[in-house]
């Protein structure tokens, strides 16, 4: 008997818990059957008959070309452009022959104009087979005309000769004032070298002497001997820096004064005001003679 009421106490339901489990399994029902009775009401996509019907001649290869519907005429209408031309050939010159002689050949005005342009700027055809190089020009058209071209005797003249290379001689230069032009045809001298030097030179505020050159990177012995011919250094021409002006940072710029050196500047000068003279910055102590007499000439007080 215990057992049994257990077992009826477990599956019986209050009046509560019974409305509940009606409404749960309502509930799930109508979530259930909620997509197919979406799914029922839905429309059928509305299907263009004539569409439809030009569709279905083309699956049974029956569709007419010809087909004239204002929203699915295939019918293809050329440009004026492409329109049939008349073709009269006679025998030309196409260094010479007008307009209307290439229209009489048959060519779109189109191309005609592109040919006029070529002429207009100098081009010039020197064989019939040039004719083929013509932008525009459809190969039918080509070799329908180029049996009738007849090249005057002056233009073939200028067809070939020897090839005459510009020499341009090298001259002897300021290497403070050379400009990139006249370095670059000076014998040891490469494009990459020539901005370099440049470069470098617009670092150093100028040369004092030729043989700085050899600090320019990718200047060795043996190319400085090849254009030293052709350099020369008549009067420097220096950009110097005010050292009772200038930062660190314009101080650090030169390829001689290190950021240690260029701070020093700097720092000895608010310490003791202004410099007197550029030998001043003799007496800070990492400056030695040899450095000194480097960077003094790229130095002012004014």
């Amino acid at each position: 008997m215990a057992i049994k009421k257990v077992i009826n106490d477990y599956f019986s339901f209050s009046r509560k818990e019974g409305i509940a489990a009606i409404i749960l399994s309502v509930l799930i029902g109508v979530f259930i059957a909620l997509p197919y009775i979406i799914n029922s009401k839905k429309h059928k996509p509305s299907i263009d008959q004539k569409l439809q019907q030009v569709v279905t001649k083309m699956q049974k290869g029956k569709f007419d070309s010809g087909y004239h519907h204002k929203e699915y005429s295939t019918k293809y209408t050329p440009y004026p452009s492409e329109e049939n031309t008349i073709f009269k050939p006679f025998n030309f010159d196409p260094n010479s022959v007008d307009e209307a002689g290439w229209h009489q050949l048959g060519l779109r005005d189109k191309t005609i104009h592109t040919i006029l342009n070529y002429r207009n700027k100098g081009g010039q055809f020197r064989e019939a087979t040039d004719i083929r190089r013509i932008w525009g020009l459809r190969p039918e058209e080509a070799e329908r005309i180029i049996p009738y071209v007849h090249i005057q005797t002056e233009y073939k003249k200028k067809e070939y000769g020897p090839y005459k290379p510009t020499v341009i001689k090298p001259i002897i230069v300021d290497i403070n004032t050379a400009t990139l032009e006249e370095l670059r045809i000076i014998p040891g001298m490469g494009n990459g070298m020539v901005y370099r030097i440049l470069k470098y030179r617009e670092r150093l505020g100028g040369f004092i002497s030729i043989n700085q050159l050899k600090e320019t990177y990718g200047i060795n012995d043996s190319s400085l001997v090849l254009m030293l011919p052709y350099l020369k250094l008549n009067s420097p021409v220096i950009n110097k820096i005010n050292i009772n002006t200038a930062t660190d940072y314009d101080l650090g710029g030169h390829p001689y004064i290190s950021k240690e050196v260029a701070k020093a500047i700097v720092l000895y000068r608010i310490q003791h005001e202004n410099y007197q003279s550029v030998e001043e910055i003799k007496r800070i102590v990492f400056i030695k003679e040899a450095l000194y007499q480097k960077i003094a000439p790229y130095l002012t007080i004014q």
